[in-house]
């Protein structure tokens, strides 16, 4: 008598659990998931990050000139020729953090420049640490724009 007791009370704790399981569900259903399709994001990254590539190679091509020229006369000439062909480039069709990056670096371009035209107009002797200054600026911003546009899947080789 006493195993009948005992497979009962085992039956009976099976099917109040089973039970209370089920009204839980019904009253507390299983959230809606939706899902996420990224495969079509990924496939726009990776044109994103082609384009991207192709941006920042060309504007190195467009620097390939101005090294040339680096102890030349004309240096601050090819440097505000290279300014001009970077910066007119459209960036507009990249991610807004990648267009910020690439507006600031070609402002310390620009700056650059224009310091380079003041410097060969006047007759004042320019100190050497500005133009330092004027590079370590286009050096970091060069870095920022690197470094957003590996967060795309970009990745320049220097």
């Amino acid at each position: 008598m006493s195993n009948t007791r005992t497979i009962t009370a085992l039956l009976a704790f099976v099917a109040t659990f089973i039970f209370s399981a089920g009204l839980v569900r019904i009253i507390f259903p299983v959230p809606v998931v939706k899902y996420v399709y990224t495969e079509r994001q990924r496939t726009f990254e990776r044109r994103s990050s082609n384009d991207i590539e192709a941006f920042l190679l060309r504007d190195i091509r467009n620097g390939e000139e101005r090294q040339d020229y680096r102890y030349a006369d004309d240096y601050a000439g090819e440097v505000m020729d290279y300014w001009k062909a970077s910066s007119n480039m459209d960036a507009s069709r990249f991610p807004q953090d990648f267009q910020d990056a690439w507006r600031v670096h070609m402002q310390a371009w620009g700056d650059y420049a224009v310091y380079l035209q003041d410097k060969k107009a006047s007759n004042r002797n320019y100190s050497c640490g500005l133009e330092k200054r004027y590079n370590a600026e286009i050096n970091r911003t060069w870095e920022e724009v690197l470094r957003i546009g590996r967060t795309y899947g970009a990745y320049i080789r220097q």
